[in-house]
């Protein structure tokens, strides 16, 4: 009797011993899977993966941008201040927002060492208040003798210089296929270089899409020259992601040879496509308050990794946005990533959801 006592004793001990052995397993399984949980959690806040890119700012959607430079912080080697025009004298100004924008992030990231560069584009004030956007004619001014080219060159690198940028980014466009003035452009860029190089400024150039490289134009080495891998679908088209896979591909595959190390930017946003045919650029937050509005849930599309959705509005005109996301972005730093070792740029910081 004493004996099976004994043993019972000795069962219960190690049923005991077992249990609190258990316990000490499933809490160390739950800190685990807790910790795990956290990780991806983590890694969720984090926007991106271990690029690095330049971000353009715009002037007139500048106000509310510092949360998303923070989010991005790690990740952002240039920013772009979009951009000084031409008034009606043609002759170029830095509007007040511009100033104020970079200034502030001089401020508020001052422990960065962000490269900066300010963006020059041929966008003219007109007399009566309006614009003329991507003004050829203007470039003919500019651009179109020796002279000309060298006191175009002095205006813009004094003013980059004064202003405390580090270099200049030029965004001319329109030029399409008119070869004459896209050799004047060249001729333009290849003066620039030199000049701002010996005074230790930096230059990037930025082409469209469309860019005649068939043409054999000779582009000088030494700018960054940047590539606008974005509206394959948009004002004028039907509904349609910014970009997708093939369109990447075919302008990697475009640029393949260029001078230089060049840079591929992609573009956040979208547009909603109204069945009218009136077409409206929209932010990440302005399309998500739609799907919010109309109750509705986004689809991702496969090749682009875009978001889409369809909504009636209150006049009974049906709507589809295309949209991207940060997942959207990051699929498209992936594939040219993997097509090479490029350098990436997001146009724009405004109006995203990079938290």
């Amino acid at each position: 009797m004493k004996k099976i006592v004994l043993n019972l004793c000795f069962l219960l001990i190690c049923i005991v011993i077992a249990g609190c052995s258990n316990k000490g397993d499933t809490k160390r399984d739950k800190e685990g899977t807790r910790k795990e949980y956290q990780d991806t959690v983590d890694e969720k806040k984090e926007p991106f993966k271990e690029e690095n890119f330049s971000v353009w700012t715009t002037y007139w959607d500048a106000e509310n941008i510092d949360n998303e430079i923070g989010s991005l912080q790690e990740h952002i080697d240039n920013i772009c201040y979009f951009a000084a025009y031409f008034n009606e004298d043609q002759q170029p100004f830095i509007p007040e927002k511009v100033t104020k924008t970079f200034a502030r992030m001089n401020t508020d990231f001052k422990s960065f060492t962000f490269k900066s560069y300010l963006t020059f584009v041929n966008d003219l004030l007109l007399e009566d208040g309006s614009s003329s956007l991507k003004d050829t004619g203007l470039l003919y001014t500019l651009l179109s003798s020796e002279e000309a080219r060298s006191n175009h060159i002095d205006e813009i690198l004094q003013m980059t210089i004064q202003g405390g940028f580090d270099g200049i980014e030029i965004d001319y466009e329109g030029m399409k296929k008119d070869i004459a003035l896209w050799k004047l452009y060249i001729q333009f860029i290849s003066e620039l270089y030199q000049t701002a190089s010996a005074k230790n400024v930096l230059v990037r150039i930025v082409l469209e899409p469309g860019v005649p490289v068939e043409e054999q134009l000779d582009f000088p080495d030494g700018p960054d020259y940047v590539i606008m891998c974005y509206n394959l679908f948009g004002y004028g088209t039907e509904p349609g992601p910014k970009a997708n896979k093939e369109f990447l591909l075919k302008m990697i595959n475009k640029m393949e040879g260029f001078p230089g190390k060049v840079n591929f930017a992609v573009a956040t946003g979208g547009f909603d496509f109204a069945k009218d045919g009136k077409v409206v650029q929209v932010t990440e937050k302005e399309a998500v308050k739609l799907v919010k509005e109309y109750s509705r849930t986004p689809e991702r599309d496969e090749e682009s990794k875009s978001l889409v959705f369809s909504y009636m509005d209150n006049s009974g005109m049906s709507h589809e946005v295309w949209f991207a996301d940060k997942e959207t972005i990051q699929y498209w730093f992936d594939v040219i990533k993997e097509s090479g070792d490029y350098e990436l740029s997001i146009w724009r910081i405004g109006g995203n959801i990079f938290e």
